[in-house]
C-alpha cells in the first residue's frame, strides 16, 4: 500500500511539475468564444416603436380624466374671453335626435377677438397681421390688381419691360423686323468642339491605354517593390547565425609574465527547425505581397477604364447637348418670325432664348468636363502632360451581359482578397508553429586556443564552454497565446472577406442591372416618344390652333430636356457599373465578361476553413543565399 501511495505521489508531482513548466492557460479560442458570448448576450434594439409612449415625447402629460366625471371641452380663445362660440357648440337642428352631435354638419362661428388684443400685441413690440380679408374689400378685379414688384436684389429686376416698337406705316418691313430682332440679341456662338479632331489622327483604343499605364504608372512598380520587400524578408529571416572569432588574452603581466594569449571561437547552434519555420512564415507574405500586386495591376486597370468611359460619356455630353443647342436655336429664330408677324407675343419668343442660353451653357460645362476627363485619365495613366488625343469607342455601344450567379461563382474562385485571407492563414498557423518551439532553447558553443607564458613551458591550453538557456520562467507564453489569436482572427478575416465581396457585388450588379434597363429604355422608348410629343405640340402650335397654349410648348422642351440629361446619367451610372462589376470580379478584359459570365455557371465556391496547411512550393529555394 505504501508503493501504492508513493507511485501516486510521484504521478502528482509529475503533474504538478509539468504544468508548471509548460504554463497552465486557457485555450485562445475558448476565450474568444466567451467573450462573444458574453457580448451577444447584452441587448440590443428591443424596444418596439410601437411602445415608445407619447408622454416621454412632451415636457408633460395631460392627466386622464376620472371615469365618473363628465368629459370636459377642449377650451377656446374665444370662450375663455367670453366673445364668442366655443368649438364644441352646436345648434339644436344639427344635434342628432339621441342627443349626440353630428360632427359632418358642426358649424364654427368665427371668433370676435378682444379690441384690446392688438393694443396689448402693440405694446409688447409684436406686429398683428390679420389673415381674414374684410367683406367690404370685394374680389380683386384687373381694375384693382397691383402690379408686380420686383425685388432690387433679384439679378435682372432692372431690365426694362419687353415692348414691341409701334407699328409705323412709313417705315419697311424690313426695317421693322431689324427693329424686332433688336429685341433679341444674337446668341454666342458655340465655338469648336474640343472632342473631334483630324479624321487622319490614330484612335486610341481601350488596350493602348492600358499599355501605356503599365509603362509609366508607378503603381504597380510600388506593389512589385513590396514583393522585393516581403522576399529579402524571407531570406534573411532564414540565414545562420553568424560565428564569432576574435582574439583574448588573460592574466596578463602576471607575475610580470605576458599571462595567457590566444583566440577564441563561438557558435550558436539553432534548434528545433526555428529558421525553417521562420523562413516558411516569411514566405507566406510573399506570397501575400505578390497577389497584392496583381490586385494594383487590377486597381490599375480599373482606374484607366474609369478614366476611358469618362472621357467617352464627356463627349457624349458635348455631342447631344450641342444638338439641343442647335434645336432651340432653329425654335429660336422660328418663333421669332411669328412675333415679326404678330402671330405671337414677345415673351414667348424671349422665353425660348432663355432657354438657349441655358442650353449653351450646359455646352460649356460638358466641354470643360470633356478637358477634366482626359487629364484625369492622363493622371491615371502617369502621363499627366499627355495631350488629348482621338478615342475609339462609343457608350451608346451595348454593355456587356453579366449573370450574377456566374460572377459570383467567378470571384469567389479567384479574388486576391480571399487569396490573401488564406495565405494569412497559413501565415498565422507557421507563426504560431514558430512561437511554440521558440522556448526549446539553443546552444552556444564557445572554443579557446591560449599559449601559456606565464611558466618556461611554453604549453598550449584549451577551454571549451556549451551552455543552454533554461526556460524555468519564461517559456513564450505570451507570444503563443497572441499567436494562437492570430489564427482565429485570420480565420474569421477569411469568412467576413467573404460576406464582404458578397455584399459589395450585390449592389454593384443592382445598380449595372438597373442602369442597363433604364438607358436601353431611354434611348429605344422615352426619348423617341418624348421628341414626337415635341414635335407634335410645336406643329401644332405653329399652325395658330387657339386651342394649344406656348405653355405646352415650354413643358414639351423642358420635359425633352430634361428626359435627354435623365438618360445621359443613367448611360454614366451604366458605365461605372460596367467598370466596377469588372474590379469586383477581377477580370483582365473588361469586353471579355460576357464570354466568362454571361450564362449561368455551376457555383462551386470554396466555403471557409480551419488552418490551411503550408504547402512545400510555399517555401524560398534551397539557393536563396547564394542568388543574393
Amino acid at each position: 500500500m505504501s508503493g501504492c501511495r508513493r507511485r501516486y505521489a510521484l504521478e502528482v508531482l509529475l503533474g504538478v511539475t509539468v504544468l508548471w513548466t509548460a504554463g497552465c492557460r486557457y485555450g485562445t479560442e475558448w476565450c474568444v468564444e466567451q467573450r462573444v458570448g458574453r457580448i451577444n448576450s447584452l441587448p440590443v434594439d428591443l424596444t418596439e416603436p410601437a411602445q415608445v409612449r407619447v408622454d416621454t415625447l412632451s415636457p408633460q402629460a395631460p392627466a386622464e380624466p376620472e371615469q365618473d366625471a363628465a368629459p370636459t371641452p377642449p377650451a377656446d380663445p374665444a370662450s375663455a374671453s367670453g366673445n364668442g362660440p366655443t368649438l364644441g357648440d352646436t345648434s339644436d337642428a344639427e344635434r342628432q335626435p339621441d342627443g349626440t352631435d353630428d360632427v359632418s354638419v358642426a358649424k364654427v362661428a368665427p371668433a370676435n377677438f378682444d379690441s384690446t388684443v392688438p393694443a396689448d400685441a402693440a405694446r409688447a413690440g409684436v406686429e398683428v397681421v390679420s389673415l381674414l380679408q374684410d367683406a367690404d374689400d370685394g374680389p380683386r378685379t384687373p381694375g384693382n390688381q397691383q402690379p408686380l414688384r420686383v425685388p432690387e436684389a433679384l439679378p435682372g429686376a432692372d431690365a426694362p419691360p419687353l415692348q414691341l416698337p409701334p407699328f409705323d406705316p412709313s417705315r419697311s418691313f424690313e426695317d421693322r423686323r431689324a427693329e424686332i430682332r433688336r429685341l433679341y440679341p444674337d446668341l454666342p456662338e458655340l465655338g469648336a468642339d474640343p472632342s473631334r479632331f483630324d479624321a487622319s489622327a490614330p484612335r486610341l483604343r481601350l488596350a493602348d491605354l492600358q499599355r501605356m499605364a503599365m509603362d509609366n504608372s508607378p503603381v504597380l512598380r510600388q506593389a512589385a517593390a513590396d514583393v522585393e520587400k516581403a522576399r529579402g524578408k524571407a531570406i534573411q529571416v532564414g540565414l545562420y547565425p553568424n560565428p564569432t572569432f576574435g582574439y583574448q588574452g588573460d592574466t596578463i603581466n602576471t607575475g610580470d609574465t605576458a599571462g595567457y594569449n590566444g583566440f577564441y571561437f563561438t557558435q550558436e547552434i539553432v534548434t528545433a527547425d526555428k529558421l525553417q519555420i521562420a523562413r516558411q512564415s516569411a514566405a507566406m507574405e510573399v506570397r501575400a505581397a505578390e497577389s497584392a500586386l496583381r490586385r494594383a495591376r487590377i486597381e490599375l486597370a480599373t482606374n484607366v477604364r474609369r478614366g476611358y468611359f469618362g472621357v467617352l460619356m464627356a463627349r457624349e455630353r458635348i455631342r447631344l447637348r450641342r444638338a439641343l443647342a442647335g434645336l432651340v436655336d432653329d425654335a429660336l429664330a422660328a418663333q421669332i418670325d411669328l412675333v415679326q408677324g404678330g402671330e405671337a407675343a414677345p415673351y414667348e419668343a424671349l422665353q425660348i432664348r432663355v432657354f438657349a442660353m441655358r442650353v449653351r451653357n450646359e455646352v460649356i460645362q460638358a466641354q470643360n468636363d470633356y478637358q477634366a476627363a482626359w487629364r484625369e485619365l492622363a493622371a491615371a495613366m502617369g502621363m499627366p502632360q499627355l495631350p488629348p488625343a482621338p478615342i475609339e469607342g462609343s457608350v451608346t455601344l451595348p454593355a456587356p451581359t453579366v449573370d450574377y450567379e456566374s460572377a459570383l461563382a467567378y470571384m469567389m474562385s479567384q479574388h486576391t482578397d480571399l487569396e490573401i485571407a488564406r495565405i494569412q492563414i497559413g501565415r498565422a498557423a507557421t507563426g504560431l508553429r514558430l512561437q511554440q518551439v521558440t522556448p526549446i532553447p539553443n546552444i552556444d558553443v564557445s572554443t579557446s586556443v591560449f599559449h601559456d607564458d606565464t611558466s618556461p613551458a611554453n604549453d598550449m591550453a584549451f577551454s571549451v564552454q556549451i551552455g543552454v538557456p533554461v526556460p524555468v520562467f519564461n517559456k513564450n507564453q505570451g507570444n503563443v497565446v497572441t499567436a494562437e489569436a492570430d489564427v482565429v482572427r485570420t480565420q474569421q478575416d477569411l469568412e467576413q472577406t467573404y460576406n464582404e465581396l458578397a455584399a459589395r457585388l450585390a449592389t454593384v450588379y443592382a445598380t449595372y442591372a438597373s442602369n442597363v434597363t433604364i438607358s436601353e429604355r431611354y434611348r429605344t422608348q422615352i426619348l423617341p416618344d418624348q421628341v414626337r410629343v415635341y414635335r407634335g405640340i410645336y406643329d401644332r402650335f405653329w399652325q395658330a390652333d387657339a386651342s394649344n397654349d406656348f405653355t405646352l410648348v415650354v413643358q414639351a422642351q423642358q420635359t425633352l430636356f430634361s428626359a435627354v440629361n435623365e438618360y445621359l446619367d443613367a448611360l454614366a451610372l451604366q458605365w461605372n457599373a460596367v467598370v466596377d462589376l469588372a474590379e469586383v470580379v477581377q477580370v483582365d478584359d473588361l469586353y471579355a465578361m460576357e464570354m466568362l459570365m454571361g450564362g449561368p455557371m455551376p457555383m462551386e465556391m470554396p466555403a471557409p476553413s480551419g488552418p490551411v496547411p503550408v504547402p512545400a512550393e510555399s517555401l524560398p529555394p534551397a539557393n536563396v543565399e547564394q542568388e543574393e
